[in-house]
């Protein structure tokens, strides 16, 4: 500072006043006797909108409802059911077809689906060329096995007895069938075509309670002898 006015000290006075001037002028940010001025007040911030309110959350469709499963086809058959009758009668069935006919009526009574047919020949009419000869077992309406197949019911013995009616009960006693254990027909007689009950005729029966040959060829009782059927699922 002292430099500075040694320098002043030198100089015209013409500079001097100009530099006095240059120096208020340099000092002038705020006024050196007045009172400091008072800021404005801040600004009131305007206030935020209303928060929005959310939409309802949607509700869920509803889970649709599985398709019902489609039911398979029907297999083939596994088995061939017989049963014996729960009725007994004499030998005037009238013919085949009336002895068809009611083991048919005892297996639909019993809720037996499918077709029975009655194991009973006449000399012109074999249970071998009448009846469908089966390549599954054959087997009791308990399942019980009579014989794997056709071939093995006519071999001569057979696995079980055949003593169970359509409903399942076990019966008894001797059965009309006019049949060989071949299958083939009993030709000396047949209580004419199974169309008479008379005592002065004979057909050929068989022993239920057997399993060898004589479950279908056992005695020939006269024609008005009371006795049973079989009957086998075509």
């Amino acid at each position: 500072m002292h430099r500075f006015a040694h320098s002043l000290s030198k100089t015209q006075p013409g500079t001097l006043f100009f530099v006095v001037a240059l120096a208020g002028l340099l000092g002038g940010c705020s006024s050196s006797d007045g009172t400091p001025g008072t800021g404005g007040a801040g600004g009131t911030g305007g206030q935020g909108g209303a928060a929005g309110v959310g939409g309802a959350s949607g509700m869920g469709g509803g889970g649709g409802m599985a398709g019902a499963s489609g039911m398979g086809g029907g297999g083939g058959a596994t088995s061939k059911r017989i049963f014996i009758t729960n009725t007994t009668q004499d030998a005037d069935f009238g013919g085949t077809d009336g002895a068809d006919a009611l083991c048919a009526e005892q297996a639909t009574a019993a809720g037996l689906e499918g077709e029975f047919r009655s194991w009973l020949s006449t000399v012109d009419s074999a249970v071998e060329d009448r009846l469908n000869r089966s390549t599954v077992p054959y087997v009791l309406v308990d399942g019980t096995t009579i014989a794997n197949d056709w071939d093995d019911l006519v071999d001569g013995t057979i696995m079980a007895r055949i003593d169970l009616d359509a409903s399942g009960l076990r019966r008894v006693g001797d059965v009309w069938t006019g049949t060989r254990a071949s299958g083939a027909s009993y030709s000396p007689d047949d209580c004419a075509g199974f169309t008479t009950s008379s005592s002065e005729q004979r057909g050929l029966c068989g022993a239920s309670a057997s399993t060898l040959s004589e479950w279908t060829e056992n005695i020939t009782p006269q024609c008005s002898t009371p006795l049973r059927l079989y009957c086998i699922e075509q």
